[in-house]
């Protein structure tokens, strides 16, 4: 019990010192220091979309490019099939109790509805690049076999020509 008293004791002078701090801090501004933290408030708010924005612009053009042979995907790095088998998405019924339903806490649902939807939009998603990938390299593997028996019969013909 007394190290609880001693951290509550602790916790309330942090907690004055902190308040004390701030009063002594507003009481020593003058008017330019005002205007400068307003400057700087609201140039914050005025460029932070502009700023977002083109963060995802780069990002955007970073996904876009094709990669090269010894670079690593970030899907390679967290896993190719990170999603499949670990998320599981329930249907659209909300399964609540009955005592949450009969309280009306229904807020959110709408929201939790377009949640699962997009979830399984995107696990959709990732099956069906994970599903052409693999045809794309099984398309890849029957070409070479196929261009191995075309350079075979072609090397077999001209043998026997010369």
């Amino acid at each position: 019990m007394t190290s609880l008293t001693a951290f509550t004791d602790q916790f309330d002078i942090y907690t004055k010192n902190v308040g004390d701090q701030i009063k002594s801090t507003i009481k020593r501004l003058t008017a330019p220091d005002y205007i400068r933290l307003i400057v700087i408030v609201g140039a914050y708010a005025l460029l932070r979309p502009f700023l977002v924005q083109l963060g995802g612009r780069f990002q955007a053009k970073d996904h876009e490019r094709e990669l090269d042979p010894n670079e690593i995907s970030s899907m390679a790095a967290t896993g190719s099939k990170s999603l499949k088998g670990k998320v599981h998405v329930s249907e659209d019924t909300d399964s609540e109790s009955e005592e949450e339903s009969k309280k009306g806490t229904d807020w959110g649902k709408k929201a939790r509805r377009r949640q699962r939807k997009m979830v399984r939009d995107l696990l959709a998603a990732d099956e069906k690049r994970m599903k052409e990938d693999e045809e794309a390299l099984s398309d890849k593997e029957i070409e070479e076999f196929l261009l191995e028996d075309e350079n075979w019969l072609v090397e077999t013909i001209t043998g026997a020509k010369s």
